[in-house]
Order: structure tokens, then sequence, then C-alpha cells
């Protein structure tokens, strides 16, 4: 997936700036309130609203409860409270390394371009859901609010113009014909993978179970390819016998240290991310392949290498909680937004 065609849509919908205003000079969309608005954290210099902590600790603790509202016990919540603000620090902390690299490298994210690009793109998506009203319900069923959402609109933006800006300064390599010998090494690898999901409302152990005994027959000799069909929950991989050709930098890094500590023909451990289970199997490459798809892989390898910046900068930035975080506990967190 490309950079290059992000952030088109509002383009392509012809949206007008007469539209764009006619949005917000009689809008219905509510305003953040004070205590939205208030700081609760700050990571390199940059103020970040409890709005957006909320948004982020919402949605997490759904993804804890599973689907079982009954799973939120005092016990449970003050158990996993910890684990959820980390989270929740990790994922701004992401966030804030692209506005971070974007001051580096003299990008301004207020700048006119960039706030008439977002306004497109919230004029796109109130047009989408028809109104006003049906785009702030929208926002509402995911935790959101307009703001948050023109936040991470912002961070979208802000990543494609530091994308061509470090194409152009020559940070990412931006000619194929110099990435072509990375398709020969170790730089790429092939890989086929069994996936078995965590849906909601599933037991993980049960999909564990069931992973460990698909390893059992893999291991045993059985063809990769007819469990993968048979059994397998990745839809890219059905009657896909090509497989992955991936690099590090765009996959869970539990899938990527697993896949590139694999020899040729070697079959993984069960390896549990955030997806759910996986087993792999490493590929011998394919020239024809490699030759045919070779500038889609470069861009695969821009992509990576963009992502790899943008981590790097998100670990080194340190979240610095300010004391109205404290608070919050997760059921407040909760209660505050269905207010």
């Amino acid at each position: 997936m490309s950079l290059k065609n992000i952030l088109r849509r509002a383009c392509a919908a012809g949206l007008t700036f007469s539209v764009i205003l006619s949005l917000t000079a009689c809008s219905r969309i509510p305003k953040s309130t004070k205590a939205e608005r208030e700081t609760v954290l700050s990571i390199d210099g940059f103020e970040v609203p409890y709005e957006q902590f909320r948004y982020l600790a919402c949605n997490y603790m759904d993804t804890y409860a599973n689907g079982d509202e009954s799973y939120w016990t005092a016990e449970n919540a003050a158990l996993a409270q910890d684990a959820i603000f980390d989270q929740c620090f990790d994922t701004l902390c992401t966030q804030y390394a692209t506005l971070s690299l974007c001051r580096e490298y003299g990008i301004d994210r207020e700048s006119s371009a960039i706030t008439e690009m977002v306004d497109a793109l919230v004029a796109s998506s109130v047009k989408e859901y028809g109104d006003e009203k049906a785009y702030v319900t929208a926002l509402r069923e995911s935790y959101m609010n307009d703001s948050v959402y023109r936040f991470f609109t912002t961070v979208r933006v802000c990543q494609e113009e530091l994308y061509y800006a470090l194409l152009e300064k020559g940070v990412i390599e931006p000619k194929n014909e110099n990435l072509y010998p990375l398709l020969e090494d170790d730089t790429f690898i092939r890989v086929k993978q069994i996936l078995i999901q965590n849906d909601p409302g599933e037991d993980p152990e049960d999909n564990r179970k069931k992973a460990e005994e698909l390893h059992s027959r893999a291991a045993a000799g059985e063809d990769f390819d007819t469990l993968v069909q048979s059994y397998g929950e990745d839809l890219y991989m059905f009657n896909n016998t090509d497989g992955y050709y991936i690099c590090r930098g765009v996959w869970y890094h539990e899938f990527e240290d697993a896949a590139f500590a694999l020899e040729v023909g070697e079959i993984s451990d069960v390896i549990r991310t955030a997806a759910g289970y996986s087993i792999l199997l490493r590929c011998e490459k394919d020239p024809a392949y490699l030759q045919k798809n070779r500038d889609e892989l470069c861009d695969d390898y821009r992509d990576a290498q963009f992502s790899l910046l943008i981590e790097r900068k998100a670990e080194s930035l340190t979240p610095v909680p300010r004391a109205p975080l404290y608070n919050y506990t997760l059921p407040s967190i909760r209660d505050d937004f269905d207010k």
C-alpha cells in the first residue's frame, strides 16, 4: 500500500472551497468542551488534550473486554488500567512522532495547504454520512468527536507531506534502480501464512489450540498450501501460491522477527500477534515474480523505511503525564464519554 494514493478522496469528490465554508460557517458540529481540551500529557513539547487520550482508552477497553461488558468489574479495571494507559501513551507517541519529524523537516501542520486539505477531508466525510448529525453520530460510535477526528486526519496529511519531503531530500531512496539489488538479498523474503484470527466474541485460547494443531500437522509434512486453503483465515492467501514478499517495517514485530529467523523451507512456531495466531513457512523467492513486481516491491520498501523512521522517532519520545490525567480511571473515562 503506497502513500502515493493517500488522501486523494477529497479532490476526487470535487469539493470546492465554498462547500467547505458552508460546512463550517453554520456548523451544527459540537465544539470540544473545556474539559475535553484540557492537557493531560505532553510529548516532545506538544500538549495532548484529554479527548485524544479518551478516544484511545475507550477503544483499548473494548479490545480488552472482547465484546463482554461484564468484564469491567472494579477489580479488572484496576488491573488493566496501567497497561491500557501505556498503550495510549505508545499510540500517541507514534502520532506525535509524525508531527515532531514534520517540525524537523520544516513542515508546518498549521499551514494553509495542510489546513485546507484537512477541511476538505472532513467535508468529504460529512458528505459521505449524509449530514453533520450523521457524521457526529458516526464519530461517537468510535468514541471520537470532530476535534479528535481532525487531529488524526491532520497526522495523515502531514505523513504524506513528510514522505515526499524525505524523498526529495534523499532520506528515503527515490530511485527504483538503486533499490533493485535489495530484492535479491535477504532484505526481502518470501513467506506463506496460516492465520487463525481472534475475532470478537471468540475465545483466544480456543484459537491458540487450533493453531497449535495446524502447526503439528504442517510440521508432520502435510501440504502447507492445502492447510492454508482449508483452515487459514487470511483472505490474501486464498488461491495465492505466491504468498508474501516482505521486508522489515510493515508487519507486526512478532511476525517479522519470526519470518526473518527462518531458513528457506522452515516452518515457524505459532506466533501471537494483534491479529491472532500465525504459522509461517519461508519459501524460495521466485525470480520471475521479483522481475514482474519489482517496482511495486520498491514502493513497499520505501513505505517500510518511512514506517521505521516514524517508529524510531516514537521510541525516542517520552510522554510526560500532567496532573489532570490522574483524575481519570477506566470506568470514569468510559462513563464520561457516554454522558
